[in-house]
């Protein structure tokens, strides 16, 4: 049986030809003991396959060329359930969709048959899907008539049915499992039927889809075609309006007809909905979308105090990813977002700063925005942040992107990162490979594989420290150039064995990777805490009346005075407040003067006064300040932890009232420490 550990392997084994097993073990996290096991079970699932099995000498993989025949072919992956492990939450959502498209009444013996289980397990899968079912305001009823049947709104099973795709397509067995329900009620003639009118009506329309979304949406309209369940989704008249002044509708019109005929009306929209939340790239046809992306980077600058570059650009690029968006969102349609846990973990102040953005885009909607969601908005604002590096380089690098705005921004950026001496041409799709010249790249680095004479490195948008390390050995392999000092790094850990006892290996081979490979090679910019910014002698009181001017320049002084920033930057924060107006104000009294760190920041700083009597902004009433926090930013991150700390205990009214009672600087430390804390 082969189960989804070992099937990772065989991938990880197959796309990497020239991966070590050390490296396999850091690539997949694994003990040797681990290893092993999965190993063995591989090799006896191919024999059982009537393949060859995989050889393991020196570390090295070696493969016959018929498996890599069968793995590229995909005649390996004609999937029976009965050779493989399904995992327990993969089978819920296979019954469930079996359930969805079923043409006769169903039994338990039917689940028994269909997965390849006891007749146990089959309840036990049964007894899931309904509490699911329930998640999703939904009914799985049995009856001795009619066997296992779903009870609900329409809209709801559909939304329940693309969730179930998305999580088995992010399931390692995913290409193949998706089909298993459709082969097994005898719909296999329907996938390529579905794929070739989409195909046509989107080329026809010259509609631009994220192959990833496509990837989805293309099994999802399979399946609606064999539920042959037509029911009047009753789609409000307004949200009919929206989604008849998008370009996609002529699309979603026609393939509806084709699919289910004229007179399934509501298809039309819902198939034109399924479209729209694909969209890869938009002209600006809607301008209370362009309005919103406006507003969405307005509060993300306020908020950040970030004053970004590039405005248009940016809103460009939101506006791609926020079309899609705003109808995922409007019509609750399920996202999943398999990098949510790493993103909230690498970028957590980020991701707390563009939840508070995205405010206007849960006011337009009236729905929750959730975390899947301001997940990937987090990944489109964080690669653009960004800083590019400079480089002299002489390679010249393609990046091919199928995931779409957001995760193409940030994968850039972390390859501009890793390898400052390749020139990165712009992100494309695989569609959009013919239209290059091969003479204008040397590799390519790609999310799906691309066929091509050029080297081609399969990533992901966002890499985890392991991976990016292998990726550093793999392409200072192949470009010479690029690699400082050509000696593998496996080579050094075995030395360094016989000699020592490594305590830990993985950080090792990390530190290893970046002095070998990067030239200049500095560790990770710190980020400082609150309590580290506002020290004691940041922190300043006045009896004194003040106006607004004096009131920032005393704010600053304690910045000037330890030489963080010139006398310049003092000005610009007074000259942005002149020529912008009193936005510096975030309401409660408290100001924020800042400027852009190219006005004279030396170094990262924040600094803290209260004034006895309220300071008039502008000198206008409805702007009376006490609390003036000066904010110094080198750069667009290394400030945003102090930030987002200070941002809590501000948003705190009990915490706040502490600040504005409090008559030393001892208390602000303290009040500071336990907000830091939380």
């Amino acid at each position: 049986m082969l189960d989804e550990r070992s099937y990772t392997l065989l991938k990880t084994i197959t796309q990497h030809r020239q991966v070590t097993k050390p490296e396999v073990l850091r690539m997949m996290q694994v003990s040797e003991r681990q290893f092993g096991y999965d190993f063995d079970k591989l090799n006896y699932a191919l024999k059982n396959l009537h393949l060859p099995p995989i050889q393991l000498k020196n570390n090295t993989f070696i493969l016959e060329e018929n498996l890599i025949q069968a793995v590229e072919s995909g005649e390996l992956y004609e999937m029976n359930p009965a050779l493989v492990t399904i995992s327990k939450e993969d089978r819920v959502y296979l019954l469930y969709l079996y359930t969805f498209i079923r043409k006769e009444p169903i039994s338990n013996f039917h689940y028994q048959t269909f997965l390849g289980v006891s007749k146990n397990t089959a309840l036990e899968d049964v007894k899931r899907t309904r509490e699911i079912c329930e998640e999703w305001n939904l009914s799985m009823i049995y009856s001795r008539k009619d066997g296992y049947y779903l009870i609900g709104d329409e809209f709801d099973k559909r939304r329940l049915a693309l969730y179930a795709v998305n999580i088995l397509l992010d399931s390692p067995f995913g290409n193949e499992l998706i089909h298993l329900p459709l082969n097994d009620w005898g719909y296999d003639d329907f996938i390529e039927e579905t794929e070739s009118v989409f195909a046509e009506v989107v080329k026809k329309h010259s509609i631009m889809l994220v192959k990833s979304r496509k990837n989805e949406i293309l099994p999802f309209l399979t399946y609606l075609r064999a539920r042959k369940k037509y029911a009047n989704l009753n789609f409000p008249e307004y949200q009919e309006h929206i989604i008849e002044r998008q370009n996609a509708f002529l699309a979603g019109k026609e393939m509806a007809e084709t699919f289910f005929g004229k007179e399934a009306v509501s298809e039309q929209y819902f198939v034109s909905l399924m479209l729209l939340i694909s969209m890869q790239e938009s002209k600006y046809e809607n301008a209370l979308l362009e309005q919103l992306a406006e507003r969405i980077i307005e509060e993300f600058e306020r908020v950040t105090l970030l004053p970004l570059e590039n405005r248009e650009t940016l809103k460009k690029s939101l506006y791609d990813h926020l079309v899609p968006a705003f109808f995922r969102i409007s019509f609750k349609i399920p996202l999943v977002n398999p990098l949510i846990n790493r993103i909230k973990e690498e970028y957590p102040e980020l991701f707390e700063f563009v939840k508070i953005a995205l405010a206007p885009l849960s006011m337009w909607t009236g729905q929750v925005i959730s975390e899947e969601e301001i997940g990937y908005f987090t990944l489109h604002f964080g690669g653009y942040l960004e800083k590019d590096k400079r480089n002299h380089s002489t390679v010249n690098g393609l990046i091919v992107c199928s995931n779409g705005v957001s995760s193409s921004l940030m994968l850039k950026a972390q390859l501009k990162e890793m390898f400052p001496n390749i020139h990165f041409l712009n992100v494309h799709s695989i569609d959009q490979m013919t239209e290059i010249p091969k003479s204008s790249y040397d590799l390519i680095f790609s999310t799906v594989r691309v066929p091509s004479t050029k080297p081609v490195y399969l990533v992901k948008p966002l890499l985890s420290q392991v991976e990016k390390n292998y990726l550093i050995q793999e392409i200072a392999k192949e470009f010479p150039s690029l690699n400082y000092r050509n000696i593998s790094v496996d080579q050094i850990i075995e030395v360094i064995r016989k000699y020592a006892d490594i305590r830990d290996e993985e950080r090792l081979f990390s530190e290893l990777v970046h002095v070998l490979y990067f030239e200049g090679f500095k560790k990770g910019r710190y980020s400082p805490m609150l309590s580290e910014l506002l020290t004691k002698d940041m922190i300043s009181f006045t009896d004194e009346r003040l106006d607004w001017k004096e009131a920032i320049r005393l704010a600053a002084k304690p910045l000037s005075d330890t030489g963080k920033i010139e006398d310049s930057y003092v000005d610009a924060m007074i000259n942005n407040v002149e020529e912008l107006g009193a936005y510096i104000h975030i309401g409660k009294g408290i100001a924020i003067p800042h400027a852009r760190p190219q006005a004279g920041v030396n170094q990262v700083g924040m600094s803290f006064l209260r004034t006895k009597t309220p300071v008039l902004l502008l000198g206008q009433e409805q702007h009376k300040i006490d609390i003036f926090i000066c904010i110094a930013a080198v750069d667009n991150e290394t400030h945003l932890k102090a930030l987002s700390q200070l941002t809590k205990i501000l948003a705190d009214n009990d915490k706040l009232k502490e600040l504005k009672q409090a008559k030393t600087v001892e208390e602000i430390v303290n009040i500071n420490n336990e907000g830091e804390s939380k």
